[in-house]
């Protein structure tokens, strides 16, 4: 307990300092009230087609008893993002929403941001409330996103749930030929488990730091964050502009006690230990404005093969058993402690986007692939997008996950994705 307290009471006054060096006690001249109110969103109708992989045990164990399905299956959603913002000279107020609609039955409302800000001063501010960080610099992996929400590597870009905390963050120019600015970030997590539904026990408090500085025109960030329930973790980035055109940059992690989850015996067992994650990646824009990104990721705690076909076998193990319990503890096991589109170590992830190709307005084209280097299974999309009116954007959206018998994405459920999407922008 007073080690915990220690470390806040170290970050705090550091925050204190920074703040100190900018606050002013200066009466303000009369100024004109700023105010500002916005509201804005959009409507994303998604209709996709599946073609199932029927030899899969992720396949079996979802539609067990199902009786015999179509290799085709089919899924229609409504999602709706509802964002509002009100921000004055000295304090704010930020929400976003999120709704999903399936049919009257399926109905779900979540709230992704509801957050305040107070402004110190002009470099200071506070924020408390549910808020999205976005630590790190990769685009697709975050090693060091230690308070981000979950990034989907298929669509890095969707928003995402964010996280209950209460937040300081300062800033500092300074006129240095190495040091030009220097900013820090301390961030208070509430516990999660509650007692009751309703009080939680403050020493499970968990507090996370960042120090960010601009040295020689290089973005660097070191950060940290302290659990005594969760794996105590340390890591830094970087970013800069090799050329004009061309940006690299890279994160290291450190977690201290991480737990992972794996399979002895068909049944499932913790290994507890230190681990290093890492990720290296650049981002190259040429002539013709095609835009490339490639990343190599390092999973420190992720399964290797052996411990990945120990996974498998479990799964057809509990399938093959026809026992419902089995098969329902099996699915749970999948859903709870081996979720993710990345479940093992290594990972190359490449991206290019060619707006406009051909003279061809509003209209998009990309393609990505996520490969696996340990069993050298491969996910590919080419998203295309159309966007021939200001507010409105068409999505067609074709996904193939390829990969031999025991292989990551050979073994997904469904073989084939294709969406349909249409957004509206209000």
């Amino acid at each position: 307990m007073m080690k915990l307290w220690f470390i806040a009471a170290f970050i705090f006054c550091h925050c204190g300092i920074l703040f100190a060096q900018d606050y002013s006690f200066e009466v303000p001249q009369k100024e004109a009230k700023e105010e500002k109110l916005e509201w804005g969103g959009y409507l994303d109708g998604k209709y996709s087609v599946f073609h199932s992989r029927q030899s899969s045990p992720f396949y079996q164990l979802q539609f067990f008893d199902q009786g015999n399905l179509s290799q085709y299956l089919s899924q229609y959603e409504l999602e709706l993002y509802l964002n509002g913002d009100y921000q004055t000279k000295d304090i704010g107020f930020h929400l976003k929403t999120y709704s999903t609609y399936d049919n009257d039955s399926a109905a779900n409302f979540h709230l992704f941001e509801g957050y305040g800000n107070v402004n110190l001063s002009l470099s200071s501010f506070i924020q408390a409330g549910k808020r999205m960080y976005n630590w790190g610099k990769g685009y697709a992996f975050n090693p060091v996103g230690y308070v981000n929400p979950f990034k989907d590597p298929e669509n890095p870009e969707l928003a995402q749930a964010g996280l209950m905390s209460l937040s300081f963050e300062s800033i500092k120019n300074i006129n240095s030929k190495v040091l030009k600015t220097i900013a820090l970030t301390a961030i208070v997590v509430p516990p999660v488990e509650k007692i009751n539904n309703r009080y939680a026990e403050i020493k499970n408090t968990d507090i996370a730091g960042k120090i960010y500085s601009l040295l020689w025109n290089v973005d660097v960030d070191v950060m940290g964050y302290y659990s005594k329930v969760n794996p105590i973790r340390f890591g830094a980035d970087f970013s800069t502009n090799v050329k004009e055109n061309i940006e690299t940059h890279g994160e290291l992690s450190y977690s201290k006690d991480a737990t992972k989850n794996i399979i002895v015996n068909n049944k499932l067992s913790t290994k507890v230990q230190n681990a290093y994650s890492y990720l290296l990646g650049f981002r190259y824009l040429n002539q013709w404005n095609t835009t490339i990104i490639a990343e190599y990721y390092h999973n420190g705690i992720g399964l290797d093969k052996a411990e990945y076909t120990n996974y498998i076998d479990f799964l057809q193990h509990s399938v093959n058993s026809a026992n419902k319990v089995a098969i329902k503890q099996a699915l749970g096991y999948s859903q709870e402690y081996f979720k993710g589109v990345t479940l093992m170590q290594d990972y190359l992830y490449l991206k290019v986007n060619q707006p406009e190709p051909f003279n061809w307005l509003y209209f998009t084209p990309s393609a990505f692939f996520i490969y696996n280097l340990s069993d050298r299974s491969l996910l590919l999309a080419t998203p295309l997008s159309y966007k021939p009116f200001t507010n409105s954007e068409f999505i067609f959206w074709p996904t193939f996950l390829i990969g031999n018998d025991g292989t990551e994405f050979g073994n997904k459920q469904f073989q084939q994705r294709l969406e349909l999407r249409m957004q509206t922008y209000f």
